[in-house]
């Protein structure tokens, strides 16, 4: 039976856009990153978090990016060349490494609060869950997802989790290996780039969940050449959610982009 979408629901999907799984460019993508063997055992959770995984591994330098583009197969190849990225790199790279594979992937562009223009502090992605029935909100930057009491959650569920909830039972999930990282392990250290430094998961990583912004495309192996996921003035169709201003009253099925996928 078809699932029945609400209006607000139908136009989010409607002014969506897709990446086409028959896409030429993704089999390129699958095929040059041996993506099939990253996913081919272990539960859809392991697989997922084995591709964030490989993701934040392919970045071996981090920092105000070396070369412009939007493009996954682009920015890898540049990794490859030593050259440096941002977390909205991370999360394209990933977001694109999903939808290759068949999952239904989305970039979300997150900021502070006290931010009053409209670009990203931070990217992650979330992705729909055949096994779990929901969407998860994935942390590429650092190879991971997020959770409540070890359940992999939304974005919403996070930043209502952290702002109203006193962040308890919050987690960051790392890897296959399931590495928790909670709110007493802040500072919690990732790796020591060059002319960087650290990559941490702290305080700041949650406070920036503040506003979330769903990027209306993850068509992302160059379609969309000079718009990036960090600017919300770049996409026309960008819902924003402002949840430190609405309180998090609203139920995650409430908001447009919490549509089921059949």
């Amino acid at each position: 039976m078809a699932i029945r979408l609400t209006s607000s629901q139908k136009q989010f999907v409607d002014s969506f856009l897709f990446e086409d799984p028959r896409s030429e460019k993704l089999s390129q993508f699958r095929e040059a990153y041996r993506l099939d063997s990253l996913v081919a055992t272990g539960s859809e959770m392991d697989k997922l978090l084995r591709l964030a995984e490989w993701t934040y591994g392919q970045f071996y330098l981090f920092g105000r990016p070396t070369l412009q583009t939007e493009n996954a197969l682009e920015i890898l190849e540049a990794c490859a060349a030593g050259h440096t990225f941002y977390c909205a790199h991370c999360a394209i790279v990933f977001c694109a490494a999903a939808t290759a594979l068949g999952w239904v992937a989305r970039p979300i562009s997150v900021r502070r609060a006290e931010e009053n223009y409209r670009l990203s502090n931070h990217n992650i992605v979330e992705v729909w869950s055949n096994e779990r029935e929901g969407w998860v909100c994935f942390e590429p930057t650092y190879g991971g997802c997020v959770a409540i009491d070890g359940e992999p959650v939304s974005a919403y569920e996070a930043a209502r989790q952290w702002f109203t909830r006193q962040a308890e039972g919050l987690q960051v999930i790392l890897g296959p290996r399931r590495q928790v990282v909670t709110r007493e392990d802040f500072p919690y250290l990732l790796r020591k780039y060059p002319h960087y430094g650290w990559t941490k998961i702290d305080e700041q990583s949650f406070t920036c969940y503040a506003c979330l912004a769903w990027v209306p495309t993850n068509r992302l192996l160059g379609q969309h050449a000079g718009k990036s996921i960090e600017n919300w003035d770049h996409w026309k169709d960008i819902y924003a959610y402002f949840g430190a201003e609405r309180g998090w009253r609203e139920h995650p099925c409430d908001l447009p982009p919490y549509y089921p996928v059949d």
